[in-house]
């Protein structure tokens, strides 16, 4: 295709995705004329095509991207990356593309409060509720409307989940004064979660695997966007699963600015890895650990390296993650008089957190819960798409001796060596390793292994809770899945049977991913888009009956 042809075909498709947005209530694929935060992003899609096509001169950057095999490469890396996002679209609406049904609303209200220069909820409490001397259990607040899972301290409702998304929104509302609402938000920083993995991916294939094939990168990639429970936290996507991912979305932001600056010092890239693994904890507490761990190889780093240089960079990578701390620490003293206070024990649930926060973390837990993460299998129904998560089906020695406070039957779960076995080639990511990936590698595993490790100690599982250490899973899989192939470089034959059994995992794991995703936890697709699976199950009894 000449230069002026591809000039003109992406200016016209351009124009068509600028016309069709604009006019989309007019010519009937959109019936609510008003705006949405989904259709403002198609129309600045639209404008940046016209934008970027129109100046298309030989040598610039889209001729590149057409005309060289690295550019075709990265091309077809964003139009994955595209597909992945469209994926996430489907079950964020439950198929329906435009319909996106949002369940809660608790980041908007927060971040309306910021924005009336408030930490508390602009939402009054009922006064039945303010009238009770033991508000946080649950018997007591029977008939009383209660904003649920909110914390409620002194009169006032306040969230326990980390404020750090809603400071966020708080400055989008500026220009965007609409309600968002929480499964926008999910989908949004999950679409920036797959982003800084597929950053991530590439930039540890160029410094560390470069001669790994470029198929093998891309099948990493869609890996990591679509693993279970990427695409499964959509199909719900409320205040719980918004808060676990943006605390992920800022966590991999963190982890590719550090891998970037252990490969490309700079005093710039050290100050992203700080803010954004301050915003991670700032977003879900639970990171903790896992971020204290990297400040600590961070420093241990510096240390060993015994440059003046580094002590610079190290400064540059603590002050964010200080000042974190202080903002944090401060919000918390602000609403409960106490830093360690995030307001968990004034939750208003189901159980009396007042009562039993000390019974919330223990070790007691970890094995119910490493069996549920690791082994819990599916149930197996007659109607599309015929295999279900389901709450327990572990042995009997092992359910029938827990502590008591532990919730065996909390939610659905399926065992990640059950749905994903693909991640098993993370066991292969220290072999072989060269001396100036180690810091990198310690960083990734520590972290995924702390986060793990943190979540197995709560009172329950949930699919949604694996997502705290899955995505930096899924990028010691990618490591150990090249790091195998490399072992095999001088056995042609093994290497092939290596692949194709890697193409066999990655295909399984990403349709239970798929499937999964439908029958869900709450199984909203059977509630919200019926027909969809009567028709789906229709298609499918046909063609296995043929």
């Amino acid at each position: 295709m000449t230069i002026k042809r591809v000039q003109i075909a992406g200016v016209l498709l351009g124009l068509i995705i600028t016309f069709i947005t604009l006019f989309a209530d007019h010519i009937g694929l959109d019936n609510n004329p008003i705006w949405g935060i989904k259709r403002y992003l198609i129309l600045l899609a639209g404008i940046f095509m016209v934008t970027a096509f129109l100046p298309y001169r030989g040598g610039s950057l889209i001729d590149l991207a057409v005309r060289t095999s690295k550019g075709r490469f990265y091309s077809v890396v964003v139009v994955l990356n595209v597909t992945i996002v469209l994926i996430y679209a489907w079950f964020a609406s439950t198929g329906y593309w435009t319909n996106w049904f949002n369940e809660t609303y608790y980041y908007d209200l927060l971040a309306t409060a910021f924005r009336h220069g408030q930490i508390a909820l602009e939402v009054q409490p009922d006064p039945a509720l303010l009238a009770l001397e033991e508000p946080y259990e649950p018997e007591n607040r029977e008939g009383i409307p209660v904003l649920w899972d909110a914390t409620f301290y002194n009169g006032k409702y306040y969230l326990y989940w980390g404020p750090a998304p809603a400071l966020l929104l708080a400055f989008l509302k500026f220009f965007y004064s609409p309600g968002i609402g929480d499964k926008t938000l999910t989908f949004l920083f999950l679409s920036g979660t797959l982003i800084f993995l597929t950053l991530l991916i590439l930039e540890l294939w160029r410094e560390h695997f470069s001669e790994i094939p470029k198929w093998m990168v891309l099948l990493t990639i869609a890996f990591a966007g679509l693993v279970n429970p990427m695409p499964y936290i959509l199909v719900e996507g409320r205040i719980y699963e918004a808060a676990i991912i943006a605390g992920q979305f800022f966590f991999l932001g963190g982890l590719y600015s550090l891998v970037c600056a252990f490969n490309r010092p700079s005093a710039l890239r050290f100050v992203l890895a700080g803010l954004f693994l301050a915003l991670s904890v700032g977003s879900r507490t639970t990171l903790a650990p896992a971020v204290t761990f990297i400040a600590l190889i961070v420093f241990v780093r510096a240390v060993k390296s015994r440059q003046k240089s580094d002590v610079s960079l190290l400064l540059a990578f603590a002050a964010p993650l200080a000042l974190g701390f202080i903002g944090y620490a401060w919000y918390n003293v602000a609403r409960f008089g106490s830093i360690t206070e995030f307001g968990l024990r004034h939750q208003l649930t189901s159980y009396n957190l007042y009562k039993q926060l000390d019974e919330t973390f223990s070790p007691k837990y970890i094995p119910p819960n490493l069996y549920k993460t690791f082994f819990n299998p599916l149930e197996r129904r007659q109607a599309f798409p015929y295999i279900f998560p389901t709450r327990w089906s572990g042995p009997a020695w092992l359910g029938e001796n827990l502590p008591q406070f532990y919730l065996l039957l909390a939610e659905s779960v399926t065992g990640i060596l059950i749905g994903s076995p693909f991640v098993l080639f993370a066991i292969l990511a220290g072999f072989g390793i060269k001396k100036q990936f180690q810091w990198t590698l310690a960083v990734i595993a520590g972290s995924a292994f702390l986060s793990f490790l943190t979540l197995q100690m709560f009172f329950f599982t949930a699919m949604r809770y694996m997502l705290d250490f899955i995505p930096a899973l899924s990028i010691l899989a990618a490591i150990g899945f090249w790091q195998g192939s490399m072992l095999l470089t001088r056995r042609p034959l093994a290497r092939k049977l290596y692949g194709i059994f890697a193409g066999a995992l990655f295909v399984f794991s990403i349709t239970m991913s798929l499937l999964l995703s439908v029958s869900g936890n709450l199984e909203s697709f059977k509630v919200l888009n019926p027909d969809l699976l009567k028709n789906w199950t229709w298609l499918a009894n046909s063609l296995m009956n043929r």
